[in-house]
């Protein structure tokens, strides 16, 4: 149900499942203006309704910031929680509170916000540099958030390099032989862009990507302008973010020189390239063909000889996995363990990132079923979605489900991924004969067990990797794996009285 506010009277009108279900009725007279809408999941199409109340909250207080000076209320009629957001400062306000969560502070303290209404486009961004080491943009169209990006975030990057460049070279800071790259400018940024336009055209139904590509010149003109602007009228500032464009750069150049050292010179093939730990499989079709990144040379050596050898590929991991949250780039690409799995894999990274060249469509991370398996499983999904987030996006990455545990039911044998499905296997078997077996390690599993339960495709289980909340899961890689303590400290005592077993 709708309900109006205009011209000194009420009007009301319902809706049902897309249709109009009764007419406009004038409900009476009435004081000021606005629109209260009453809805209903219809059960028939939802049959299980639960609302996040935190979810909710966040995306009410993200209106709040993008339109400044707005009086957001929420209550949740539930519980009797009530909040209440308005942020005088807008963009500014919310990009500061960005930055704090991350643990980090503006380059020489400077917030940029860039202002701008032309032709019906209206734009309105904040941004600023810190000392961390990824990007972080967050877009808005008409208020509706596009975690994928788009031709608005495409003017924006655009422009961003061009003021840098410009500056750069007018004021003379680009040292001999030195190239500016694009990415080298974005390190470090965090930006909040909003832009409001009379007919946005989306890439699908969930509105997370922008297609008018009309908008990109015309942001990356005003973003240019703009920032050009701010950087010459306070060259303190603008010498600061320079500097560490500079430092961006010649990171990136020792990390290119570093890991084309690990690659093989001369005319040999790629596949000649190839760390010489892994199996690789005898199939060249990337469509079909499957590479299982496994946890040490036992559980290596069981899955090589359990694979199908004319699509399964190994690559045993020997060492401890690198922390890609809290390593530089040119540590992270002089890394063994990484550096053979992005030889393997065959796409390249950063600049050189290629998903044609990718080896393998499917990337199936094959860990021990327990804590430690675990954290290993969740060091290489931050490398991941740090330096390969393509390869999750166009849904290439894949968590293997081996079992923890064997359980014997007389002659029957049923297989446990943890202890929940433990426990449901079990509940209700008092009086059977029950042999349960708690595998330490996949290096335990025989070659025909471990195919059995984790490497057949007509059998096992695949979890796909997918980032469903862009902006939830930038902060949880932050908290889980980020520098700061305090937030994960803070993570962990919130959780620590909901366990009621911790596997140490």
């Amino acid at each position: 149900m709708a309900r109006v506010r205009r011209d000194g009277s009420e009007w009301e009108q319902r809706f049902s499942r897309g249709k109009v279900a009764s007419p406009l009725r004038k409900v009476g007279a009435a004081r000021g203006r606005g629109t209260t809408i009453c809805f209903r999941p219809d059960t028939k199409i939802f049959p299980d309704v639960r609302f996040d109340p935190k979810r909710i909250a966040e995306l009410l207080e993200a209106k709040a910031y993008l339109h400044g000076g707005l009086t957001v209320e929420f209550v949740d009629e539930h519980t009797g929680t009530k909040a209440l957001y308005h942020y005088e400062e807008g963009l500014r306000a919310y990009l500061t509170k960005i930055i704090a969560e991350r643990g980090a502070a503006p380059l020489a303290g400077e917030v940029f916000t860039i202002q701008k209404e032309q032709d019906g486009l209206h734009l309105d961004c904040a941004l600023a540099w810190t000392e961390a080491t990824e990007e972080r943009v967050l877009s808005y169209v008409n208020s509706i958030p596009t975690s994928s990006g788009g031709a608005h975030e495409n003017g924006l990057r655009g422009g961003l390099a061009k003021a840098i460049r410009n500056y750069l070279t007018v004021h003379n800071l680009v040292p001999r032989g030195l190239t500016i790259a694009a990415e080298d400018v974005r390190e470090g940024l965090v930006a909040v862009l909003a832009i409001k336009l009379p007919n946005p055209q989306f890439q699908g139904q969930t509105k997370e990507r922008l297609n008018n590509t009309e908008v990109t010149p015309a942001i990356d003109g005003v973003v240019r302008t703009g920032l050009e602007n701010a950087l010459n009228a306070n060259r303190t500032v603008g010498d600061a973010i320079a500097g560490r464009v500079v430092l961006a750069a010649r990171a990136r150049t020792a990390s290119r020189a570093a890991a084309e050292q690990v690659q093989r010179k001369g005319g040999v093939s790629h596949r000649l390239n190839l760390p010489g730990k892994l199996a690789d499989c005898s199939s060249t079709d990337p469509s079909e063909c499957e590479i299982f990144i496994v946890e040490g040379d036992s559980a290596g050596g069981s899955a090589k000889q359990g694979r199908d050898r004319s699509f399964q590929a190994i690559l045993p991991l020997r060492g401890k996995v690198l922390n890609t949250e809290q390593a530089s780039t040119a540590k992270v690409l002089t890394n063994k363990e990484l550096s053979d799995l992005v030889s393997a894999l065959g796409c390249g990274t950063g600049k050189d990132f290629d998903p044609a060249k990718l080896r393998y469509h499917k990337i199936c991370l094959l860990m021990d079923a327990d804590s430690d398996g675990n954290h290993i499983c969740t060091l290489l999904l931050t490398f991941f979605y740090r330096h390969l987030p393509e390869l999750i996006r166009q849904g290439y990455v894949y968590i293997a489900q081996p079992p923890l545990y064997r359980i014997d039911v007389g002659k029957e044998v049923f297989w446990a991924r943890d202890d929940a499905e433990k426990d449901r296997l079990l509940a209700g078997r008092n009086g059977d004969r029950v042999q349960v077996t708690r595998f330490k390690g996949l290096g335990e599993m025989n070659p025909g067990t471990l195919k059995e339960t984790t490497l057949d495709a007509a059998r096992r289980a695949l979890l796909r990797v997918a980032i469903r909340d862009a902006a939830a899961t930038e902060k949880a890689i932050q908290t889980l794996m980020g520098r700061d303590v305090a937030p994960r400290f803070e993570f962990i005592m919130e959780r620590a009285p909901k366990v009621d077993e911790v596997d140490v």
